[in-house]
């Protein structure tokens, strides 16, 4: 547990060296290391979560150990890097764009049978129709308007009309409503002096002291009330600085600045890349040429070398290995079998032939060998050769301020000359198989003479015979093809961009000595963030991370209605960039019918869920195509038709393919068995909970400038506890409208109107909250996790029966 949070402050640390730097050759050492991190932080994390059988933990003690905050150890973004995500997104969109501008144009051109009946209609006819149709044949083609757009643009024009018309008749009964005030005032003033005229009306003559006495009681007045304003406002600012209070307007020049300064360095990266890539083909033309007839050279006496002393050691030659295992880099690495080694197994087959073997061999006895808890795995391997690779190229260098001008050139001849050994070894390996089998026949013919006989050894390590690959009628289709038809079917569809920063949910802060003290405990609506970054974000942010991860196939999020299921989906694609392909029954209803266009459809989103990597496989109610019963009003959109087809297509995700099989469900308990076996995981999103619901009253409610900043939230939450937030933002919408806005000034708002408005929501009924506990047990990890408490249980009880027998 210790090791995991470790991993996960290095993950985060390594994930902004990496958005930071701007010189290539470093960043390509860092994103190595920080492969080889998350791969085996989630390793860490599997065994965890095999250990006590639970996704989410609460280990405060190795917190406070490594003296590390939540913060220090929360993971908010994808390990792909900015520029790739961002990358990732335009291509995709450019791709769409082309598709549905495809469309429109095959849509606008005319058919052939149409030019044909053209042609075909009477001279007079034809000058009829040439006649009707010659004023928008003087309007060029690209600038005629199709009717859309023609609609489009009639209905802009309307509204800005009628806004127009409106802005005038404010105005006129504006400047009608000025005239009569001040009409009113003249004629009030014209009376007035009328009447001092005639003496109707006597002034009353003042002491100058009552003036005086007026003027200082309006002046102490005012002064009080000013500085009570300015004690207030002084009493404001020294809490906001203090982070007391939230704010109604925060400024975004610091998010500008930083997304500036983002821009600045994706143009200096891709600079300094283009600088690093012209390098390289210098170097790369210099090398090939001055050093490539040397080397090959160099690598055909080798493996003569090796030729000659397998005939002088055994008589003959060995097998050479296959392209597919090296060729002759297992010759240069002594990866081959030596001549001593294969005629010490020669002779023990003999041995072995003649006398066999009745008593086993003892075996010797010595110290257990300790295992460490987890093996050297593949990304374990990557982070030690990172760590060599610094240590041999990185560790001398000196540090130098400005390294954005700098240039590596002897880690770029490295990395050729290597290339060059590779590409000049497949050639000689050609060339020196050939002459293999023209020893290998001369020496045959000489042992025929001598009437000797002559076994020569064969590579038993040669790859698996490929079988005749099944004709596939996609074989003649492209994949931007097969990817513009499914953007027109609309299964291949944008989503907006949302991070996963935003999800709102607080920890859970008293699992830890809930767990100590054996009560029962539940996580949050915060912990969910995490185990959506580790399933689904982190293994899919690249190629690298994928093939060195464990595998997570399919994942499935549950979740009572707009508890934020489709706000992960968004969020998950948005981090990675993502393909998303959307295979609801309700996309899919009256496309491609019949088995074959069936079968048709998933070959090719496996085909573009492959080619455009990372992708996601999405279906929204992801239970209807495993129903028990399909209702009568869902019969229309047939939800079990591809339901056949998808656990071969989530079999057929391996590592490094970057997919995954995402569903959504509100009620995941309708479904049978293939529902929970096709899934790797599932994510359960709880119920709001007060401390989550404090902080997004406090942030909802501080936007509005009009609303006390002492209000009481603390109220509100208790009782709003289980309300989704999506209801709670829609109510405190509806209450604060426009005109209630306008008299917050002098009507502050009372608790009690946003009350009323969130106590509309109608929670499920405790059926279904029963059958969604139950659907949770049924989870293969909740029922391990259930047979390992109930063991824990009953050895606690043996335990306190034995103290008690004592006593």
């Amino acid at each position: 547990m210790n090791n995991i949070f470790r991993y996960r402050n290095l993950v985060k640390r390594l994930i902004v060296c990496h958005d930071q730097m701007v010189q290539t050759q470093k960043r390509d050492l860092i994103k190595r290391v920080l492969d080889g991190a998350v791969g085996r932080m989630l390793e860490y994390k599997r065994e965890i979560v095999n250990l006590n059988y639970y996704d989410y933990q609460w280990p405060d003690d190795f917190m406070n150990q490594l003296k590390y905050t939540p913060n220090d150890v929360e993971i908010s973004v994808s390990a792909a890097g900015k520029e790739i995500v961002k990358q990732r997104k335009e291509r995709i969109q450019k791709l769409m764009e082309d598709a549905y501008r495809m469309e429109e144009i095959e849509i606008e051109e005319p058919t052939i049978e149409v030019i044909e009946s053209l042609e075909s209609t009477p001279r007079s006819r034809r000058r009829r129709v040439k006649e009707e149709t010659d004023t928008p044949s003087d309007v060029p083609a690209i600038l005629q308007e199709s009717p859309e757009e023609l609609a489009a643009r009639e209905a802009r024009e309307a509204a800005a009309q009628e806004m127009h018309d409106a802005m005038l008749l404010i105005q006129c009964h504006e400047r009608a409503r000025m005239g009569r005030r001040i009409g009113a005032e003249v004629q009030r003033m014209y009376h007035y002096n009328k009447k001092l005229e005639t003496g109707e009306i006597v002034p009353k003559k003042l002491h100058k002291s009552t003036y005086t006495n007026a003027a200082k009681t309006i002046q102490r007045a005012w002064r009080r009330y000013a500085a009570r304003k300015r004690l207030r406002n002084r009493i404001a600012q020294k809490e906001e600085l203090l982070g007391m209070t939230i704010p109604s307007w925060k400024s975004r020049q610091v998010f500008l600045k930083d997304e500036e300064n983002f821009q600045k360095k994706l143009t200096l990266m891709s600079t300094f890349a283009d600088k690093i890539v012209k390098a390289s083909q210098d170097e790369r033309a210099r090398i090939f040429k001055i050093r490539g007839p040397g080397l090959m050279e160099d690598i055909t006496d080798e493996i003569r070398e090796w030729f000659i002393l397998w005939y002088d050691e055994v008589g003959h030659f060995n097998a050479y290995p296959a392209t597919s295992l090296g060729g002759s880099v297992l010759i240069a690495t002594g990866q081959t079998i030596t001549p001593q080694e294969y005629l010490r197994d020669k002779m023990a087959k003999e041995a072995k032939k003649g006398k066999q073997i009745t008593v086993a061999a003892e075996k010797p006895k010595g110290k257990r060998k300790t295992y460490p808890w987890i093996p050297e795995t593949q990304a374990f391997s990557l982070l030690i050769n990172a760590n060599q690779d610094f240590i041999n190229n990185w560790s001398f260098r000196d540090h130098i301020p400005d390294q954005r001008e700098i240039v590596y050139h002897d880690l770029i001849k490295d990395k050729l000359c290597y290339e060059l050994q590779l590409e000049m070894r497949k050639a000689v390996d050609e060339l020196m198989r050939l002459e293999l089998q023209k020893l290998n026949r001369a020496l045959r013919r000489d042992y025929a003479a001598d009437k000797r006989k002559l076994n020569i050894p064969t590579d038993k390590r040669r790859g698996k015979r490929k079988g005749k690959k099944k004709q596939d009628q996609l074989d003649d289709v492209t994949v931007e093809d097969i990817f513009k038809e499914l953007v027109r079917a609309d299964i291949i569809r944008n989503y907006p961009t949302t991070s996963i920063k935003d999800w709102i949910g607080d920890l859970s802060y008293q699992n830890y000595e809930a767990a100590r003290e054996f009560r029962d405990y539940k996580y949050r609506m915060g912990e969910v963030k995490q185990v959506v970054m580790d399933h689904c974000v982190l293994p899919l942010s690249s190629k690298e991370i994928h093939q060195i991860a464990p595998l997570t196939r399919s994942v499935c999020v549950c979740g009572f209605a707009r508890h934020g299921k489709s706000f992960l989906v968004n969020a998950i694609c948005s981090e990675i960039g993502a393909l998303l392909i959307d295979m609801t029954p309700t996309v899919l209803v009256n496309k491609y019918i019949g088995r074959k266009e069936e079968r048709k459809l998933i070959n090719m989103v496996s085909k573009v869920a492959r080619e455009f990597a990372p992708s996601i496989v999405f279906i929204d109610n992801g239970e209807k195509p495993w129903l028990k019963k399909v209702p009568a009003e869902e019969r229309y959109y047939k939800p079990k038709r591809f339901a056949r087809y998808y656990p071969k297509l989530v079999k057929s995700i391996k590592k490094g393919d970057q997919i995954l099989f995402l569903t959504t469900s509100s009620e995941p308990y309708k479904a049978t068995r293939p529902f929970i076996k096709i899934h790797d995981k599932f994510i359960m999103i709880p119920l709001t909970d007060y401390n989550t619901l404090y902080m997004f009253y406090k942030d909802l409610l501080m936007k509005y400038h009009g609303v006390d900043r002492n209000i009481d939230i603390s109220s509100m939450a208790m009782m709003s506890v289980g309300i989704p937030l999506e209801f709670i933002k829609s109510a405190v919408e509806n209450v604060l409208n426009l005109r209630r806005r306008i008299t917050l000034r002098f009507k502050p708002l009372n608790e009690r109107e946003i009350i009323e408005e969130v106590l509309k929501y109608e929670a499920p009924q405790p059926k279904i909250m029963s059958q969604f506990m139950k659907f949770e047990n049924r989870i293969p990890l909740a029922r391990k996790r259930a047979r390992l408490l109930a063991m824990q249980k009953a050895a606690r009880e043996r335990i306190q029966k034995k103290m008690k027998a004592r006593e």
